[in-house]
This record gives C-alpha cells, sequence and structure tokens, in this order.
C-alpha cells in the first residue's frame, strides 16, 4: 500500500508533485485493526400449540447477546438483516434490502466498533450487483470522525477493490482531512490527499478550507520533509485567500451544527492554528490576520505600525484596531 500511496502523491495535484516526489518518507502504510465477525443470531421461534404445552424448542446454550440500550440492539439486529440478504450467495432469499440500509446503519453505530463490523459486509454489497452513493461516503466520513475511527475511512477509501466506497465526493474529501489534519500524523494526512488525484476530484489547493488543514498539519508536523511540502501549500493558499471573501466566524449553535457550514468553520480554524504556530515560531501571518480582519469588520493598522509593535514585545492581537468607519485599504500580498 506503500508504493501505491507513494505514486499516488506523485499524480496527486500540480502544487504537490514536485514536493511529495522529494518526500517519499512522508508516505506510509496505514495500519488499522482489523473488523471481526459477529457470530450469527438464533432462528426463529417455532411456534407450539397449546394442546401440547409440554413440548418447548431446544434453546441455544450460549448466553444471549446483552445490550447496553435499544439502540445497540436495533443495530445488531439490521445488520444481521443486511448481512443475510447481500452477497454473491445470500443465507435468507426472503427481504430486499434498500439502498438506504447504510445510512441507516452508519446512524444506529454508537461506536468504533460498529462501524468495522458495517465495512466488513461492505463486500457483500459489491457482490449484489449494487453500489454505493456519494451520500454514503459522505455519511460514513462524517461517522468515522465522530466516533474517533478515521483511519478506518482511509483504510476503506484506499481500497476501493475490497470496499467499493468510492472517494468520489469532494465534501467526504474535505471532511476527512478534517477528521486526520489536527490528531494524526502528516503521513495520514498525505495518504488522504493523495487520493484525491487518484479519485479525478479536484486538487486541494483549489479549496481554501483543504489547504489551510493541509498547511496547519506541515507546520505542526516534526517531520523535516514536512516543510518543503508546507512552502508550496503556502503560496497556495496565499492565492486563495486573496480570491475569496472573507467572513465573520459564525458563533451560533445551530448554524456550526449545519453540516453545510462546516468548511468556512474549518477555515478559520485552520488559519487560528497557522497564526499561533508561526506566532511560537517567532514568525509572521500577516496575510492570514488581514483576511480574517476584513470578514470582523476591522482595519488594522499599516503593517509597518504593527511590525514596530510586535519589535517592541507587544503581540499583534494586542496592537491598536481601528472599527470599520472608512474603506478598508486595498490588499496587500505578504509572504
Amino acid at each position: 500500500m506503500a508504493g501505491v500511496l507513494a505514486g499516488a502523491a506523485r499524480r496527486c495535484v500540480p502544487i504537490h508533485t514536485s514536493c511529495i516526489s522529494r518526500c517519499p518518507v512522508l508516505v506510509k502504510q496505514i495500519h488499522v485493526s482489523q473488523p471481526t465477525r459477529r457470530a450469527s443470531e438464533g432462528g426463529d421461534l417455532l411456534g407450539i400449540p397449546d394442546a401440547v404445552p409440554q413440548i418447548t424448542p431446544q434453546r441455544s446454550t450460549k448466553p444471549l447477546p446483552k445490550y447496553s440500550n435499544s439502540r445497540e440492539r436495533q443495530f445488531h439486529e439490521y445488520l444481521q438483516f443486511v448481512r443475510d440478504r447481500t452477497g454473491r450467495v445470500k443465507v435468507v432469499k426472503a427481504g430486499q434490502v434498500r439502498a438506504t440500509a447504510w445510512l441507516r446503519l452508519f446512524q444506529l453505530a454508537s461506536k468504533a466498533e460498529h462501524l468495522e463490523a458495517v465495512v466488513e459486509v461492505f463486500p457483500q454489497w459489491k457482490e449484489s450487483g449494487k453500489s454505493f452513493t456519494s451520500l454514503d461516503a459522505e455519511m460514513f466520513v462524517r461517522r468515522c470522525e465522530e466516533l474517533d475511527c478515521p483511519l478506518l475511512a482511509l483504510k476503506v477509501f484506499g481500497d476501493h477493490p475490497k470496499y467499493s466506497l468510492a472517494f468520489s465526493s469532494f465534501p467526504a474529501a474535505r471532511n476527512l482531512i478534517h477528521s486526520l489534519y489536527q490528531k494524526y500524523p502528516l503521513e495520514n494526512v498525505i495518504a488522504a490527499v493523495s487520493l484525491f488525484g487518484l479519485n479525478n476530484l479536484s486538487p486541494v489547493t483549489e479549496d481554501p478550507a483543504s489547504s489551510a488543514m493541509l498547511y496547519a498539519a506541515c507546520l505542526r508536523s516534526k517531520n523535516k520533509h514536512a516543510s518543503l511540502l508546507g512552502r508550496d501549500i503556502r503560496v497556495a493558499l496565499q492565492k486563495l485567500l486573496g480570491e475569496t471573501e472573507s467572513y465573520p466566524e459564525r458563533k451560533e449553535k445551530i448554524l456550526r451544527a449545519r453540516h453545510s457550514n462546516k468548511p468556512d468553520i474549518w477555515l478559520l480554524e485552520a488559519l487560528r492554528d497557522i497564526k499561533k504556530s508561526k506566532s511560537d515560531e517567532g514568525r509572521g501571518s500577516w496575510w492570514i490576520t488581514e483576511w480574517m480582519a476584513r470578514g470582523e469588520g476591522r482595519v488594522l493598522p499599516p503593517l509597518a505600525e504593527r511590525r514596530y509593535q510586535a519589535r517592541g514585545g507587544k503581540h499583534l492581537q494586542d496592537a491598536s484596531v481601528t472599527p470599520a468607519t472608512r474603506s478598508a485599504p486595498q490588499q496587500v500580498q505578504y509572504a
């Protein structure tokens, strides 16, 4: 798999090609524990005539599974229903599995082990002549992040011949980067980015949120090769921000909860991470500061004055800010 990811990284996107090819050590094989197959449940109950109440069906000596709540019981029952009715040879002929069954299973799953059990049934869906939708991919990535198992999503999308869950949705791809860049090594993020080119998605450097998250991961990484990729991503991100209208951060919980607003929220979060990383290293990020200030309706002092205040030991965040009562100055690009 490492060879596949390394080759994919070289074909990924124009901004990555030269850099990732110089950093083969960034791409490593991803290991995720293999999901375990759950034993099938017992057969149907037998009807007993009232005339012979002394005759009772033989019960299994195995202890019945104990579920912590009704949701978990529904999950296992529905998963068994899907497992028995999919595949090249169906265990149960009666009944059909709807295409929406996967969305229901993703929603019923309440822990990582549940998603691993669902993934085990993916190959049977392909054997049944069926295919997954882009909505399936988006919901799967979202639930993997919520249940803290994004490496499972990376494993599934990285092995399409086996699992057949296509990495064909850019929202799902962006969500996968978000689930990895803050908590996992840069190598995992690079592996996710390499899937963009393999699946004919738009380059990561054409999306502000994805570029910012990748750049933040490069700055956070201790790998000496990360700076090579980081330089290319910084140039692309700086250009993207110059072409993107700034906006204020959404504070209302109901707005932040909407998944359609997540890319804007993730972009601001990643930009703050970048500013902090650069500040810790004693480097400036004026182009990010100015972009975020415009979205908040603020006009910053001239760059020369801000640099003077910074040299005097005054942090940029503490620099005086003038309310936007006059027209904003023309945008200036800074490295």
